[in-house]
């Protein structure tokens, strides 16, 4: 067999194609990974101002992007990072305007419309972003949890962010898995969302599927609740780039360091002694054991101000439990066919119409064995 060479121009053109396709693949899916904002600039008329200068500054991070408005006076940021955004309009003749806290999160569209009035350079117009009313600029229904929530609603046992899943339109059902912790270590949670089936939704952690192929119905990962920085949820609707999903899209999207050292730590306990008492449990037996400890922690900073940043979280469960099932059995007097223990009669099978009327109950309550044998005369497929 011949082996074949490549010239350093047919490897480099091979090379090239391979970093055109990726970019293809990424940029096809960069609006479910990140997020944008768009808007116009206007004067006082709201007329169109054109080549005016926009700025994009990431509070946190203090990153920049710069555009210019086009003829119609528009701006667009597209695949913008998730987080919380001031943007700044200028242009010579017009006082200078900053609109801040704009929350992007992943897979969603900002509108940030500026207004600029005449007046000197040095002058600044700040105007705080509030939440629109309308979502103008895409046609899908999405939710969002994002840190606030995060930080401040309480969660169940387990600390999972989909257990607030419970706070948005459509879902239902929300419930612990039905597998054991080997089959499920991240110990996703399982919903139903508008209805239909468990199976049909699609969890995104940073662009990347998160499902189990065996069990379709769980998220392969969980993240650790200090670690998520805001959740994009759409269910219905969905844009082209949404794949996979026919119930809910959830995008998930990590947090990353900023220009300030931040941590935390914690530490979560439970026990039996913490809990209820099982409702069926007799009285004298004790409560089954139950311990569970979670345990861990989130570091993030600069490595560079500016420029790159570090993030890591750590999370750790211990939990210790004895099985145990609740369940009701026939006693000896039931299993004999005494059945006197029931207020409802009991009938002979043997006897009544197709209709299930005269039918004879049996005496005292007691069921014949040999009853229990259907005669051929009323033997009924």
């Amino acid at each position: 067999m011949k082996a074949r060479t490549f010239t350093f121009c047919q490897a480099a053109t091979f090379c090239l194609v391979v970093l055109a396709l990726f970019s293809l693949a990424t940029s096809a899916h960069a609006q479910a990974l990140f997020g944008a904002v768009v808007g116009n600039v206007t004067d006082s008329s709201n007329a169109a101002i054109a080549g005016a200068a926009v700025t994009l500054i990431n509070k946190e991070t203090r990153q920049e992007r710069q555009a210019t408005t086009t003829d119609t006076g528009g701006f667009d940021f597209a695949t913008i990072p998730p987080g919380t955004y001031d943007v700044r309009a200028s242009k010579p003749g017009f006082a200078s305007s900053v609109r801040t806290g704009l929350v992007v999160s992943a897979n969603s569209t900002v509108r940030a419309d500026i207004q600029l009035s005449v007046g000197a350079v040095n002058e600044t117009v700040t105007v705080s972003a509030t939440g629109e009313i309308l979502q103008t600029d895409r046609a899908e229904v999405r939710q969002s949890v994002d840190r606030d929530q995060l930080e401040n609603l309480p969660n169940s046992i387990g600390r999972n962010y989909q257990s607030l899943f419970v706070t948005l339109p459509g879902f239902d059902n929300i419930r612990s898995s039905y597998n054991s912790t080997p089959s499920n270590p991240s110990k996703a949670l399982v919903f139903n969302v508008n209805g239909v089936s468990f199976n049909i939704n699609n969890t995104k952690i940073d662009g990347a599927q998160s499902i189990n192929v065996w069990l379709p119905h769980e998220s392969a990962y969980v993240p650790t609740l200090e670690a998520v920085e805001t959740v994009n949820v759409v269910t219905n609707s969905f844009e082209a780039e949404t794949g996979l999903a026919g119930g809910a899209a959830v995008y998930v999207q990590t947090k990353s360091g900023t220009n300030s050292l931040h941590g935390a730590a914690f530490l979560d306990h439970d026990n039996q002694h913490l809990n209820a008492r099982p409702f069926f449990l007799p009285f004298s037996q004790s409560k089954p054991k139950f311990v569970y400890n979670d345990f861990g922690g989130a570091i993030g900073g600069p490595i560079r101000r500016n420029k790159l940043f570090f993030f890591t979280s750590y999370e750790s469960t211990d939990d210790r439990e004895a099985a145990f099932y609740i369940a009701t059995v026939p006693t000896a007097d039931i299993k004999s066919g005494n059945m006197q223990g029931s207020a409802n009669p009991i009938y002979d099978p043997n006897t009544g119409d197709s209709n299930g009327l005269g039918r004879t109950p049996f005496t005292n309550q007691t069921v014949r064995r040999t009853a229990l044998i259907r005669s051929p005369r009323n033997w009924r497929p």
